[in-house]
């Protein structure tokens, strides 16, 4: 059995985890930030994990504005791109697009903020694996 003092840790670790469940269902704002990428050919052949270039550090996703504006590095900070696509489903945002002429999508798990985005170039493409979280959570 648990102790006075056990249960409170488990609560104090709890916590974060209770205020944020499903929380992601009613949320327009994301920030999110790229984790790792991987680059596939036509022939389904896929490098090993690549290092992202230049990559955007930290992105911000309006879905009411319909827009992605990057927030990171400095020097790239409020480049947007416009979302044209927008789907919600039971525990998914489906967004997507065109950029210089590359289509690319990106799903965010409502449940947990986990993201996958391709891109699309042609003979080959991009998959980036991420992780959002409401903005709403990042203001005191």
């Amino acid at each position: 059995m648990f102790n006075n003092n056990a249960r409170a840790q488990v609560a104090l670790l709890l916590t974060p985890l209770l205020l944020t469940a499903g929380r992601f269902a009613e949320t327009i704002e994301y920030v999110c930030a790229p984790a790792r990428a991987i680059e596939c050919d036509s022939n389904l052949e896929c490098a090993a994990p690549i290092p992202l270039v230049a990559p955007p550090t930290f992105f911000h996703v309006d879905l009411d504005e319909r827009i992605i504006t990057l927030l990171g590095p400095a020097e790239r900070r409020g480049e947007v791109t416009q979302i044209d696509r927008l789907e919600r489903g039971d525990d998914q945002v489906l967004i997507g697009g065109l950029e210089a002429g590359k289509a690319w999508s990106m799903a965010i798990s409502e449940d947990d903020g986990q993201y996958t985005l391709t891109i699309n170039l042609g003979d080959s493409g991009w998959i980036v694996y991420g992780q959002c979280i409401a903005a709403d959570l990042l203001s005191p």
